[in-house]
């Protein structure tokens, strides 16, 4: 597919950028960047989402002899220290070491968390379930589909019970159950995408909150279908130039675009979103 397409297409990155703030759409497709500044918590978020990548494998090597997975994500650790700044050489160049060391023990802190949790997932679903339920087939893949005008970049896709189903990793805090909403929207559009990829169903999906160890199972219900729907027609029509109502919250503060963001102005358009 030509790339023109694929950039007229709404992307399920802007369906969640919507859900935080319609204006961020905007500004985002006009090219004005969220470049985040490389701080020790951004580096976090890095660490933990590579280091989650290797929790099948540490689980996969916790034999009946050999139980201590904490061992094991240690071990997954050191992987991601030696292979971070590889993986985003452009993202880290020039990192002063101070900042990079920060992130690296904040992440390691957390270890025995992330091994008590997936430990209790493993005694309550089994070894082989949960290594399924996490274990990529395809990391970031590139999904498109004409019929839904969408694209879509997955953490990862799984084979799960011989079918494609999404895996989405989450960096940020763990709901006390179930998702939030903004990752259900999210694991939707991404089923939606597999479903016309694949031509097959795909009733659920999996987010997995890396700073935990936790994994959920996330029922994809016609409803969060229908919403999926219902963002990207609103998120084309930002993209064709309405700009949405100014509103007042709490990620105002640290939003990359606030130098922007300065016409309160509105009309019964930009009331809709």
């Amino acid at each position: 597919m030509p790339l023109i397409n694929l950039k007229l297409h709404a992307n399920v990155s802007e369906l969640t950028l919507y859900l935080k703030c319609p204006r961020q759409v905007y500004y985002a497709y006009r090219n004005h960047k969220l470049a985040p500044e490389i701080t020790p918590e951004y580096l976090e978020h890095m660490m933990l989402k590579e280091l989650s990548l290797g929790y099948p494998d540490a689980i996969e090597r916790t034999t009946d002899e050999k139980q201590n997975i904490h061992d094991e994500l240690n071990i997954e650790m050191e992987r991601v220290k030696a292979e971070l700044e590889l993986i985003y050489s452009t993202e880290l160049r020039d990192l002063p070491l101070k900042v990079l060391e920060t992130a690296e023990n904040i992440v390691s802190e957390q270890i025995d968390s992330i091994a008590a949790n997936l430990t209790e997932s493993i005694r309550k679903h089994g070894r082989e379930e949960i290594i399924q339920r996490i274990r990529p087939y395809r990391t970031e893949p590139v999904l498109h589909s004409d019929k839904l005008k969408m694209t879509g970049i997955p953490s990862a896709i799984i084979q799960y019970k011989e079918r494609m189903v999404p895996l989405s990793i989450r960096t940020g805090k763990c709901p006390d159950s179930g998702v939030w909403g903004n990752d259900r929207i999210h694991i939707a559009a991404i089923a939606m995408l597999l479903e016309d990829n694949y031509e097959d169903s795909v009733e659920h999906g999996f987010v997995q909150y890396a700073r935990h160890g936790n994994i959920r199972k996330v029922k994809i219900r016609p409803e969060d279908r229908r919403q999926v729907l219902k963002i990207r027609k609103r998120v084309d029509t930002i993209k064709e130039g309405i700009l949405p109502e100014r509103k007042e919250g709490p990620i105002c503060k640290y939003c990359n675009f606030t130098k922007f963001c300065t016409t309160t102005k509105s009309s019964l358009a930009s009331k809709l979103f």
